[in-house]
Parts: structure tokens; sequence; C-alpha cells
């Protein structure tokens, strides 16, 4: 069985993708591009990936960029776990790892209270030992 390797990068990095290609050579690999969808229902809560705002009934809050990515992650995949580590890279993007425990864990608590005030649960769950997902 083959290994798969997951890469991101931003549209001004076409040119090093190109370069890691072709760096690849007769190796076999496929591009997937996932972009973020312009809405993103679960239940009654909406996310709206364009703005980092979440909604329901009629309230809205803006998130700042980490905390809204961070949430979009998990809620894109309910029920999955995802390990501290995954979440801060995914969300950013390439930065130097520093504090990646006490980091993600702040985001957590802040977006677990601005969604327990927007929609009376807490949505994203502690898998101990392991990480965060997010449950409907």
């Amino acid at each position: 069985m083959g290994k798969m390797m997951i890469l991101t990068f931003k549209d001004s990095e076409e040119a090093l993708l190109r370069r890691l290609i072709d760096s690849l050579g007769a190796l076999e690999y496929q591009q997937v591009e996932l972009p973020m969808e312009p809405l993103l229902k679960i239940g009654t809560l909406s996310l709206h990936p364009l703005e980092s705002r979440i909604e329901q009934g009629g309230t809205s809050y803006t998130l700042g960029r980490q905390q809204f990515q961070i949430l979009y992650l998990l809620a894109r995949n309910p029920g999955r776990t995802f390990q501290k580590s995954q979440i801060y890279s995914m969300v950013w993007e390439g930065a130097e790892p520093i504090q990646v425990n006490e980091t993600i864990r702040y985001h957590i608590s802040e977006l677990r209270k601005t969604l327990l005030e927007l929609t009376g649960k807490a949505c994203i769950e502690t898998v101990w030992g392991v990480g965060y997902r997010f449950v409907e």
C-alpha cells in the first residue's frame, strides 16, 4: 500500500509547488484543491468563511481568523478527532510552532464560550489524550 502526503500551498506559492512536483519525477501524485465553501450549515448554525462569521437565529458573531479556521476545520469534519498539533499546522500554515498546546487550548476555550452563548451548547468536545472534535 502506498503512502499519502497532504501539502497545502497558497496561490502565491505556485512556483514552489511546481518545483516540488518536478522533483518527484516519476512518482505518482494527485493534486486536489479543497476550497472553502461560501457557506457551511450544520443544523441551524451557519458558518460564513469569507467573513469569518458564525450565525444562528439572526444572531451572528465575527471571529478572528484563527478561531474561525479552527471552527471551520472541526465543523467540516463532525465526529473526526484532530490532534492539537494537526489543528495548529492546518490553521497556522507553516508558522513556527510556539506553545501549540496552550495556543489551541485557549482558542478552543474561547470558541466554546461563543458557541455556548450562540447555540446553547459548546459543540466542541475534548477527546482526552487525543484532541478535539465537533459534535452536533
